[in-house]
């Protein structure tokens, strides 16, 4: 097996990270008499924190933001939105989502994957990895034509260095263009790809094309790199390992389980 099969992301799971509750349950604000408990902010701010991990979002704005949803819910209430079909159809969805959540989340506390087993893991697929480090330059140009003038300019001696200075529009162009060392999984696909079909010293005589633009690209080298750590990998390793166990789980229930499907006839 290959180690990249362990950078498979898990579909299935949330965090399992949760908020821990005191004894009390204080009230953090009251709308028209109904209370919003302290409980209920910790798990927006939680999710909010899901959302957006890199900015923390105030209490006093995450309160806000409750009192506002508590006004607008007594008002889908007094219209009896809560009681139409597809408002229960969700809710019932929902709910499901959130009972197979917890209940996996239960079953991963109740079957914690051993430290040894995670570095078994590491060591095992560690040296089926290729690491590999290349250095480029590149030119980045919003348009082709002008893409295939560059190329007609290297190709006639101008100096590569020169070319991104003037013509790139990438934050290397000031550098001439140079993007140092790099994995080629940074890149993006259509990038890595031509990189990885140069020689040293060589460049694209074609433009390449990705989502930023088109890519003059020139190879200036490649070397043996570092291989991640356990401690760097062990959360993708350990994500892996927890997909696996929940699988063989759930084909432990299925087939304990009476399961009917009724197609819907077309």
């Amino acid at each position: 097996m290959k180690f990249k099969s362990l950078f498979i992301a898990s579909t299935l799971l949330i965090s399992a990270s949760q908020p821990t509750f005191a004894e009390n349950n204080p009230t953090v604000a009251t709308v028209n008499g109904q209370d919003i408990k302290n409980s209920t902010l910790q798990f927006y701010a939680l999710e909010r924190s899901q959302q957006n991990s890199d900015q923390a979002v105030p209490n006093d704005r995450l309160i806000k933001d409750l009192v506002d949803m508590s006004l607008l819910a007594e008002q889908a209430k007094l219209k009896k939105l809560d009681k139409q079909e597809s408002f229960e159809a969700r809710m019932n969805f929902i709910n499901l989502s959130m009972l197979s959540q917890v209940a996996m989340i239960d079953f991963l506390d109740n079957n914690e994957i051993p430290e040894a087993r995670l570095k078994k893991e590491y060591d095992q697929h560690i040296g089926d990895m290729a690491f590999k480090e290349y250095k480029a330059s590149h030119i980045l140009l919003n348009d082709e034509t002008v893409a295939k003038e560059v190329i007609s300019k290297l190709n006639k001696g101008s100096k590569f260095e020169d070319l991104a200075k003037k013509y790139s529009k990438g934050p290397t162009g000031s550098k001439g263009g140079d993007l140092g060392w790099f994995d080629l999984k940074r890149m993006v696909p259509e990038f890595s790809q031509a990189l990885a079909a140069l020689k040293d010293k060589a460049y694209t005589k074609e433009a390449i094309q990705t989502q930023f633009g088109w890519h003059v690209i020139l190879r200036t080298g490649e070397r043996d790199g570092t291989p991640p750590s356990f401690e760097e990998l062990k959360p993708r390793i350990s994500a892996s390992l927890e997909q696996e166990l929940i699988q063989n789980h759930l084909k432990t229930l299925r087939k304990g389980a009476s399961i009917k499907i009724t197609e819907e006839k077309k």
